[in-house]
Parts: structure tokens; C-alpha cells; sequence
């Protein structure tokens, strides 16, 4: 039975409202993901909402909305059966998302906590000191797309389910095997089966084109301003630079990534 909610005292509504705070996001093991395109990305990779809130004033009609509405009923009569599905008005759904135009669906889906399983050659990111949402989304989707087995962020990195990351990463969270806030200790278990650690940095011994991409690799990224920390730094077999025309200096976190991610990607393609 489809529930229509109005008020914001609803207790799934203050849930989906809490969870624009990270201690609270923890607490739960849960996030709020909203959008039609990101939504679907989430479910079509097998992520199971908690709960679903619908508002058919805002979500309009078309293909994608049809699509993503079709693959949610399935999941209700399938392992999505416990699945709360709210109809909320206007008001509410803006209270509980974040962007200025809210696409009419958005729902609370649990952090994907199962085993990280890779297959291929091992080529793994970690964001050591990301501070950026956005560039932390991107450097997600990017990760995905050239084809990273694992993403890991420390405790100096923006935290992974931050509502700007989630819409930047558009679905890549359940495409990739993630972890947040990671320590040291266990990422040490992580690279033992790297063969070689490249740091990026602006002012780094080696051109990344010239590293061997090819072996079970690990690729640690730092801070926009303060680059990786010294703990990174020192688990990285050899710092890579991108050289740069027209006086600068660097370029942001996802950026960096993308250059030198998909330059692995050629190699192994090679």
C-alpha cells in the first residue's frame, strides 16, 4: 500500500532528513540518493532501497522515469519486499533532498558493506585527503569507467556519502567495491597485493606515461591544496607527475585521476 505523506514528522521523512549528517549517515549505514538518472544507475547495479519516496508532481513523465518506476515495483516482488514506498508532496521532497530542483524520487539506500571482490589485475585508487565533494564523485565515476577494481578513502578524505558525492558519482558506488574511511593498518593488507604504489604529485620524479601500469597497482590520491598525506606518502613506491603547458602548476584531484587512471586503462588494453 502506497502511503501519502504530507507532514515532516513522518518518521521516514525525518530519517531521510537526518541523513544529510554524517554521524547520522554512520549511525545508519544509510544514505539518501536522489534523481531519476542516479536512482537508476543505483538499482540497476542491484542496490536495494530501504525506502522510497515518489513525487509524481515533480517526476513528470518519460522513458527513464517509466524505467526506473517498472525496475523499483520488481524489486517490492522480489528482495525488495520490506521496501517502504512513500507519495510525498512537493514540500516534503524538498525537505528532504538537497538540490534547488528536486526530480521528484529519491530514496535511502544502505551502504554497499559486502566483500570487496575484483576481478583482473588488481588497479586500486585511495583518496588520501580529498576535501572536495565534487571532485570526489568524479573521481568515482571516473575510477569506474577506466576500469579501478577498488576504491578506498582515508579518514582525511570528504566523507564518501556526502549527498554532493553521491550525485557526482551518479551510481558508481554500487558499481565499484568502496570503502570509507579507511586506516592505515587495513590498507596495508589492501596493497601487499600491489606490486607498485604510485603516488600522484605535481612535482613527482616520474612522467605517469612511463610507469608500468600493466602489474597489480595501487594509485593514491591526495588533496587538492596539500596533496597526499605523510602516511600515503610514505607506502608509495614512486611519486608520478603530469606535465603541464601554459604555466600550471596542477590540476585538481579528479582531473589528475583521470589522466593517469585511463592511461593505465590504455596499457592494459596494450
Amino acid at each position: 500500500m502506497v502511503v501519502t505523506v504530507k507532514s515532516f514528522d513522518n518518521p521516514a521523512v525525518k530519517l531521510a532528513r537526518a541523513l544529510s549528517k554524517r554521524k547520522d549517515r554512520q549511525r545508519e549505514r544509510a544514505f539518501l540518493l536522489e534523481g531519476v538518472r542516479a536512482l537508476g544507475e543505483a538499482v540497476a547495479a542491484g542496490a536495494v532501497p530501504r525506502a522510497l519516496f515518489v513525487c509524481r508532481e515533480l517526476l513528470g513523465e518519460g522513458d527513464a522515469q517509466d524505467k526506473l518506476l517498472v525496475a523499483l515495483n520488481e524489486q517490492r516482488d522480489g528482495e525488495g519486499r520490506h521496501m517502504r514506498v512513500l507519495e510525498v508532496t512537493p514540500q516534503v521532497m524538498a525537505a528532504i533532498t538537497e538540490t534547488e530542483s528536486p526530480q521528484g524520487i529519491a530514496a535511502i539506500l544502505p551502504f554497499p558493506d559486502g566483500p570487496v571482490v575484483a576481478t583482473g589485475t588488481p588497479l586500486i585508487v585511495i583518496a588520501d585527503g580529498v576535501r572536495d565533494p565534487g571532485n570526489m564523485g568524479t573521481l568515482l565515476r571516473t575510477a569506474l569507467g577506466a576500469g579501478a577494481t577498488a576504491v578506498y578513502t582515508t579518514a582525511a578524505t570528504v566523507d564518501l556519502y556526502n549527498p554532493k558525492v553521491v550525485r557526482a558519482a551518479m551510481g558508481a558506488h554500487f558499481r565499484l567495491g568502496v570503502r570509507a574511511n579507511v586506516g592505515w593498518d587495513a590498507l596495508d593488507e589492501v596493497l601487499a597485493d600491489c606490486d607498485t604504489i604510485w603516488g600522484a604529485d605535481a612535482e613527482g620524479d616520474l612522467v605517469y606515461t612511463e610507469a608500468d601500469w600493466s602489474v597489480p597497482t595501487a594509485l593514491i590520491i591526495g588533496s587538492e591544496d596539500r596533496g597526499i598525506t605523510p602516511e600515503g606518502r610514505a607506502r608509495c613506491t614512486e611519486m608520478l607527475a603530469i606535465p603541464l603547458a601554459g604555466g600550471l602548476e596542477s590540476l585538481n584531484a579528479a582531473v589528475a585521476a583521470a589522466v593517469m587512471l585511463f592511461e593505465a586503462a590504455r596499457q592494459r588494453r596494450g
